[in-house]
């Protein structure tokens, strides 16, 4: 565990010529976050001091806080006892650097089943959220959406391969469960693919960050099944760093009546906020309103259709395009923002 103390981390030759900001990571360790290296990478154009803070004990001007405010409702019973608690906790710790008069910021992570209550952006100078939230971004002009991006060490164990040298023409690795197994059956009519399933999140029989790397710098399409709740999910961008072309599970209108009418569902989340069930409905074309090019798809009956109806070089190149200058306008967004705020 990192000590609760300034870590200065060097990202360019540079860095005496750029401004610093405070990274503080609330009740997480970085270098075992999955975002860690994405967040890096969206701040290179600073100098960065990480933070850890466990205790809610650091206050310090120009601070971006880091903070998954979900973690503790997944880890167990009573865990979920001190969920709002904690929560709360959170909510007045951001209170305090503005009451303090500091500049303050939020990566906010986690927040895939739309649980929190965002009433609290008001107090941030801005906000750059996971998972697609249409009211929040209309609601906050300065609440901007955040890839979720890919798994820190991932990109290190990317091996480059021209699409049309690539072993597989399909690929799969991960938790079953859910419309993946339609997926699933689907693929396996399609020759020269290769799946690797388990069982769990993090299964321990799962493929290690470099096997996975692997498979899919040596695949051309990358199966994308949703996430737990959302469409969104790591997948869809480790894809995109390794250069296969992901096919992404999308919800249209169909999709989103059938979640909003399935009574299974209703027992089981409740009815609360009807807006809940229609998150994932066009949720790409929401989240990024520019010429999205990856191939959606909306049932895994048609995967080989979808396939068949791909000029693979034509398109690859195509979303490898598109994926440079997304990160590219994204980094721009970042830096902009920061600076407005901060400086």
């Amino acid at each position: 565990m990192l000590s609760l103390s300034i870590a200065t981390i060097s990202l360019s030759a540079n860095l005496n010529d750029r401004e610093m900001i405070n990274l503080i990571w609330w009740k997480l360790e970085p270098v075992s976050s999955y975002e860690y290296d994405w967040l890096n990478l969206l701040l290179s154009d600073f100098k960065v001091n990480h933070i850890v803070d466990f205790k809610n004990k650091v206050c310090v001007d120009n601070a971006i806080i880091v903070a998954n405010l979900s973690q503790s409702f997944f880890k167990g019973h009573e865990a979920r006892k001190s969920y709002l608690e904690e929560r709360q906790q959170f909510y007045n710790y951001v209170k305090r650097f503005k009451s303090a008069g500091m500049k303050v910021g939020l990566f906010h992570l986690g927040d895939e089943f739309y649980r929190e209550s965002t009433s609290f952006y008001q107090d941030l100078d801005f906000v750059f959220r996971q998972y697609y939230r249409a009211e929040d971004h209309q609601k906050f002009s300065h609440c901007h959406y955040l890839p979720i991006g890919y798994k820190s060490g991932f990109c290190q164990e990317i091996v480059a391969r021209p699409i049309a040298e690539r072993q597989y023409l399909w690929s799969f690795a991960g938790h079953l469960k859910g419309t993946r197994f339609e997926m699933l059956r689907s693929a396996k009519k399609i020759t020269g693919g290769k799946s690797h399933t388990t069982h769990q999140w993090n299964d321990p029989n799962g493929l290690n960050t470099q096997q996975y790397a692997d498979l899919l710098s040596d695949s051309k399409f990358s199966l994308s099944p949703m996430g737990n709740y959302s469409v969104d999910c790591f997948r869809v961008y480790e894809s995109l760093e390794a250069g296969a072309i992901p096919i992404i599970e999308a919800k249209g209108m169909r999709q989103a009546l059938a979640v909003l009418f399935n009574p299974q569902l209703i027992v089981k989340y409740g009815s609360r906020d009807r807006n809940f069930w229609l998150r994932n409905y066009c949720y790409w074309e929401r989240a990024f309103p520019t010429d999205f090019p990856c191939p959606l798809i909306y049932d895994w009956r048609d995967l080989e259709a979808v396939i068949n109806s791909i000029d693979i070089e034509h398109l690859s190149e195509e979303i490898q395009q598109w994926w440079k200058e997304y990160k590219d306008s994204l980094l721009q967004l970042v830096r902009l923002t920061i600076k407005e705020a901060f400086f």
